[in-house]
C-alpha cells in the first residue's frame, strides 16, 4: 500500500469527492461539509492507496500550551481485511512527521474518539488519560480541555471524565475505525458505548518520545 502525506490546501475536488464515498462505504453517517470543514481547519492529511482509496486521517502538529502535540482529528478506513494495517499506516505516517516537526522532544498524542480500537491505538502510548482506576491531574485535565476546544466540543467536555456528552450539530467528526474491530477488554471497557452521531465521544491522550518516533513507530513493520 502506498502511504502520502501533504497539505491540506493541496487537495483536489476529486479527491474530496473520494473521501465522502470511502465515508459512506465505511458506513460513517456525517455530513459532507465536515471534509470541507478539515480541509481549513488541520494542515495535514494522510492517505493509505492500494487499487483505491483504503484511508485517510486529517491532522495536525502543533503545540498546545507550549508542548509539542500530534492531533488525530477527522477520517476513516475502509471496511475488509486491511482495515487495521491501513489504521497502523495512517497513524505512523503521523508519527514519522512528529519526529521531523519535533526533533528530540516527547509529544503529546491526542484525538476525540467514540470506538474501542481507537483508544486501543492511543493505549500503546505512555501515560495515558483516561485510563482504568486513575485520576487525572490538574494539568492532564488542563490538557483535556485544551484538546477538546481544539477539536470543537468543549462545550459538552467532562475534564473529569473526558468524555463528551450528547450535544453539539450532528455526527461527532473523529477518527472512524468502527470496521477494526479489538480484543482488548480495557479498551472496550473504557470507551463503552459512545452514539457519536449524537455527538457522544471521549477525549484521549497519550506520550511518545523522541526514540519511539524517529523508530518504529514511524516505521511500522508487519508480517
Amino acid at each position: 500500500m502506498i502511504v502520502e502525506s501533504r497539505d491540506t490546501v493541496s487537495l483536489k475536488p476529486a479527491e474530496l469527492d473520494e473521501f465522502g464515498q470511502l465515508l459512506r462505504d465505511a458506513g460513517y453517517e456525517i455530513a459532507d461539509q465536515v471534509i470541507d470543514d478539515h480541509v481549513e481547519s488541520y494542515p495535514l492529511i494522510v492517505t493509505v492507496r492500494d487499487a483505491a482509496l483504503e484511508g485517510f486521517l486529517f491532522g495536525s502538529l502543533e503545540r498546545i500550551g507550549g508542548t509539542p502535540a500530534t492531533l488525530w482529528s477527522f477520517g476513516a478506513v475502509r471496511k475488509g481485511k486491511t482495515s487495521k494495517e491501513t489504521a497502523e499506516l495512517l497513524i505512523s505516517e503521523l508519527y514519522r512527521r512528529s519526529a521531523i516537526s519535533f526533533p528530540d522532544e516527547d509529544v503529546l498524542i491526542g484525538t476525540r474518539l467514540a470506538f474501542p480500537s481507537t483508544y486501543a491505538f492511543v493505549a500503546q502510548r505512555h501515560d495515558v488519560v483516561p485510563r482504568p482506576d486513575y485520576s487525572p491531574t490538574g494539568e492532564e485535565r488542563n490538557w483535556g480541555r485544551h484538546l477538546s476546544k481544539r477539536f470543537g466540543c468543549e462545550k459538552t467536555f467532562d475534564d473529569k471524565t473526558f468524555i463528551t456528552k450528547k450535544g453539539g450539530k450532528g455526527s461527532a467528526p473523529l477518527f472512524f475505525t468502527e470496521p477494526i474491530k479489538t480484543t482488548d477488554k480495557v479498551a472496550t471497557e473504557m470507551v463503552g458505548k459512545r452514539d457519536y452521531t449524537k455527538g457522544e465521544s471521549m477525549i484521549a491522550f497519550g506520550w511518545a518520545t523522541p526514540e519511539e518516533l524517529y523508530g518504529e513507530l514511524g516505521h511500522p513493520k508487519f508480517d
